[in-house]
């Protein structure tokens, strides 16, 4: 995300511009989101651009309206057989590794490592293509902290160099499992979408 720093004003309190944080973010947010082809997969693209469109840092969690970005990885077993997954334990359910942007990410694939890396202990990944593999927005249900809002989740594809999970942290568990057998860990369209993607990528001959 491009952020505008606006030169100090001599004027006003040297001390309190100073001290006001310069929140960055992903640099390449907003060329990866307009590159992103439109496919099946057009109404989430419609609410990434409504997203950056809306002014402010479109990364941060604590953007509730329209929704903020959060990155995932999309990681393929060795022998490119497997997705990886995680069980995760607020939503109880299979999905792939991923989570919120954080103001030191300088790109959406730095943030899509260091969540797989934080959940699954796996930080040898290769990277797969050049541009995002799937745009999903998607609802979050609104708990004590926060309302209802959305996540427009930025999916990078990864083919990782071992096939050793662990320690895994900030989930209830994680795994390799198939391709042809993501329907028995109840993976959803999202989930399927993304896997698809990264196959296509991997094999486009396929």
């Amino acid at each position: 995300m491009f952020v505008r720093v606006s030169p100090i004003n001599p004027e006003a309190d040297l001390a309190s511009q100073l001290a006001s944080p310069v929140m960055s973010g992903p640099h390449d947010l907003v060329s990866l989101v307009t590159a992103y082809p439109w496919s099946n997969d057009d109404a989430s693209k419609d609410v990434a651009l409504a997203a950056l469109d809306h002014g402010d840092p479109a990364w941060q969690r604590s953007r509730f309206a329209p929704g903020h970005f959060t990155a995932s990885g999309f990681v393929a077993s060795p022998d490119r057989s497997s997705l990886l997954l995680i069980h995760h334990p607020r939503h109880d359910r299979w999905l792939q590794p991923g989570g919120h942007l954080e103001a030191d990410d300088h790109t959406v694939e730095e943030a899509a490592r260091r969540e797989v890396m934080e959940e699954t202990g796996i930080g040898q990944l290769d990277r797969v293509g050049t541009g995002l593999l799937h745009i999903d927005a998607h609802d979050i249900p609104a708990r004590a902290d926060e309302p209802t809002h959305v996540h427009i989740d930025l999916g990078v594809g990864f083919v990782a160099r071992s096939d050793a999970i662990g320690p895994v942290a900030e989930v209830l568990d994680a795994a390799w499992v198939r391709f042809d057998k993501l329907d028995h860990f109840g993976a959803d369209r999202a989930v399927r979408t993304g896997a698809s993607a990264l196959l296509a990528v991997l094999d486009p001959s396929a």
